[in-house]
């Protein structure tokens, strides 16, 4: 038999094809509505026709106008719809009956949308649960402005959350304003005004002058970074899980009342945290939160989180004249913060808050589990109404505090007064200034303001480090080298910066920060030689 040799060739084929191009559409009521709406002329007159000629990457712009809508436009591409000339002329209205966006891997730019609603639905049923102006899933929202848009719980009496947007899975919403939504609500039946969830972020937001009843912020497990929320009723945040820093919270009114809980996004009682609700191991940290209100914790109510870093200033915990302090058990305390069970305080400055009860500052109330662990660390607690803090012996740690009216004193715990400057930081001669002990979460952590937590040795109490007010006290220049000397605190970081124009106040980074070892710290640099050079040194601030 003969053998038969097969040889096999493979054979490379080159295909060369053409990469589609991300394309500009138009929308216009000017228009005459010619696909593919490429020019201002041939501009759809709807939205929703411009959304479903896109393909993925295109971008749709949208004229100045009043858009208004019979029903909701769906978007499930990554397309960009963006307002021509941002969103104060470019406004998408639904009329108070229909929600104006459900949309999914979009981005949604440079728009006003207002008049938005959703009807609560079944707890299954997120269609109808979430965002009245926007529902977006993995989504871009940036520089938008949310107005009057609202909710309520519909027939089946399960709250929506997110009035103006529900933002989710992994949704970053940036720059955006959102005010005077559920304006008209009664803050019982109202959903939260912007609800972010699934591990979105949002960041530099503002979120004023709405009405809600479980937050105008509603964060469920997601992060919350630079946003302010202030004069909102009936309460600032709800973070159920998740992150939040360097944010302001404050003028938010509570309910003082016992009727008390809501379903929803959130389960949590309305009169439970006027500025702040944390549970779920919520972080709340770096933040600023004043002149809150609600029944009990006025500034901020932990159950199962962490309040850090912060300070807890003017909150206050009152009551509603019809039900009492002890009606139906519901006291009036926590004027700044309330505890219950499990929860840690670390680093904070909680001052001037007032109780209509018996504590002002801090109420802490056990639940008799010997597994909720609370933990009051390195804080300040003065100047509040009533009590400070009542010591209770279930508290599990307690330690390293300053607490106006404390009483056997132990744990590193003191009474001596702070000395709080007006900025409220410690004074050279306070004696909470290094009287702290120092926690793993301060290595890459800074205080209120942002600076090195840490700068001589131990921590001080508080939210805010002592440091040494920052000088350059010598400046020597020889061999094309500078060398200059500064004011430090030991452990404290400073970045070297330089500029030629001080009128254009851009400065450049020179070397790596440097941190100090002693009061004074130097630095030697090589120059290029100039007319002249400016200099200056910062703190070093933890992003």
């Amino acid at each position: 038999m003969k053998k038969t040799s097969l040889s096999i060739f493979a054979t490379l084929i080159w295909v060369i094809t053409a990469t589609a191009q991300a394309a500009d559409l138009y929308v216009s009521p000017d228009g005459n509505h010619t696909p593919p709406f490429a020019k201002w002329a041939q501009a759809a007159t709807n939205i929703q026709a411009a959304v479903d000629a896109a393909v993925e990457g295109d971008t749709i712009y949208l004229a100045d106008h009043t858009y208004i809508l019979r029903g909701p436009i769906t978007v499930n591409k990554a397309i960009t719809i963006k307002g021509f000339n941002g969103p104060d002329d470019c406004v998408v209205d639904g009329r108070n009956d229909v929600r104006c966006f459900d949309i999914n891997d979009a981005s949604l730019v440079d728009l006003t949308i207002q008049h938005g609603f959703v009807r609560g639905g079944f707890i299954g049923d997120p269609e109808r649960r979430y965002g009245g102006g926007v529902y977006a899933r993995n989504c871009v929202i940036n520089n938008c402005v949310f107005r009057e848009n609202g909710g309520n719980q519909g027939l089946h009496g399960i709250l929506p959350a997110g009035a103006a947007l529900a933002a989710r899975n992994g949704s970053v919403v940036s720059d955006c304003i959102f005010y005077d939504n559920n304006k008209g609500g009664d803050g019982f039946s109202d959903p939260s005004t912007v609800h972010v969830g699934n591990g979105s972020l949002i960041e530099r937001c503002i979120i004023r002058n709405n009405v809600t009843s479980v937050g105008a912020l509603d964060c469920d497990h997601s992060t919350v970074v630079r946003c302010q929320i202030y004069n909102n009723q009936f309460r600032g945040v709800t973070m159920v899980g998740g992150t939040m820093r360097d944010c302001q919270i404050f003028d938010n009114e509570g309910s003082p009342s016992v009727v008390a809980f809501t379903v929803g996004s959130a389960v949590t009682p309305r009169n439970q945290g006027g500025g702040v609700h944390i549970s779920e191991g919520g972080v709340v940290t770096r933040c600023l939160i004043q002149n809150n209100g609600s029944r009990i914790g006025g500034g901020a109510y932990i159950e199962n989180g962490m309040l850090g870093n912060s300070l807890i200033l003017d909150n206050r915990s009152h009551y509603d004249p019809e039900h009492p302090p002890g009606y139906f058990d519901v006291p009036s305390d926590g004027g700044g913060i309330y505890i219950q069970g499990r929860g840690s305080l670390e680093n904070c400055t909680v001052l001037g808050n007032l109780s209509s009860h018996t504590t002002g500052g801090v109420f802490w109330k056990s639940s008799f589990d010997p597994v909720d662990e609370t933990i009051i660390r390195n804080n300040i607690l003065y100047s509040n109404s009533g009590f400070n803090l009542p010591i209770a012996a279930y508290v599990v740690t307690l330690e390293h505090n300053c607490i106006q009216d404390g009483t056997k004193l132990k744990d590193g715990n003191i009474n001596s007064d702070p000395l709080v400057a007006e900025d409220y930081r410690l004074s050279k001669p306070s004696p909470c200034r290094d009287t702290g002990t120092n926690q793993e979460w301060m290595i890459a952590n800074g205080d209120y303001a942002g600076i090195k937590r840490v700068v001589n040795g131990d921590v001080d109490m508080g939210a805010l480090e002592f440091v040494a007010p920052l000088v350059i006290t010598e400046i020597q220049h020889a061999d094309e080298q500078v060398t200059l000397s500064w004011t430090s605190s030991p452990g404290g970081a400073y970045q070297l910066e330089e500029t030629d124009d001080l009128s254009a106040n851009s400065w450049k980074k020179i070397g790596d920060a440097v941190t100090a070892t002693g009061t004074v710290s130097s630095q030697t640099e090589a120059v290029i030689p100039r007319l002249r050079r400016f200099y200056r040194y910062r703190h070093v601030l933890f992003e």
